[in-house]
């Protein structure tokens, strides 16, 4: 396992975090989490993830480009940190609400099979509504309903109710 660091990325402070009990393996759950294009399945108000540009050594794992259609928004994510089957990391070019953001998806092995926890890191900006409807709607709700399903994701995958 490699160790992530958030702050080898961005100095901006953990601003949210949440996380899933998987009754799957990591392997399976890596499975979908490792698929840039297959976010648009998941997580909520993603319509499409296009892979632009491979990393250094030509895959489309750390240093790949992608861009993501998020609502009316078009996010340019870097791939900053790739450990499979545990996780990844990516930063998004600066939004209207938030600025040196990174994102990162950890998949921890458990007794009872794999825990999904998806972290936030970003410094706010913007009016103080913005901010905190951000913080305490907008994302909260997003991330919530992803890793919500992500999980259905696994049970279709495994064909299981």
């Amino acid at each position: 396992m490699k160790p992530f660091n958030s702050k080898d990325h961005t100095d901006a402070p953990q601003q949210l975090q949440f996380s899933k009990m998987l009754k799957s393996s990591i392997d399976e759950a890596w499975d979908i989490l490792s698929m840039h294009e297959a976010i648009s399945k998941w997580i909520p108000m993603v319509n499409a993830c296009i892979r632009k540009t491979p990393g250094p050594d030509g895959n489309w794992e750390e240093g790949c480009v992608r861009e993501v259609l998020f609502g009316k928004d078009t996010l340019t994510e870097t791939i900053v940190h790739w450990d499979e089957p545990y996780g990844y990391a990516y930063s998004i070019s600066d939004m209207h609400v938030v600025k040196d953001h990174v994102g990162h998806f950890e998949l921890t092995k458990e007794v009872d099979g794999t825990r999904i926890t998806w972290t936030q890191y970003y410094k706010p900006q913007g009016n103080f509504v913005k901010q905190w409807l951000a913080k305490n709607v907008m994302l909260p709700s997003v991330m919530k309903k992803a890793l919500k399903n992500f999980e259905k994701s696994l049970r279709t995958l495994k064909n299981t109710p």
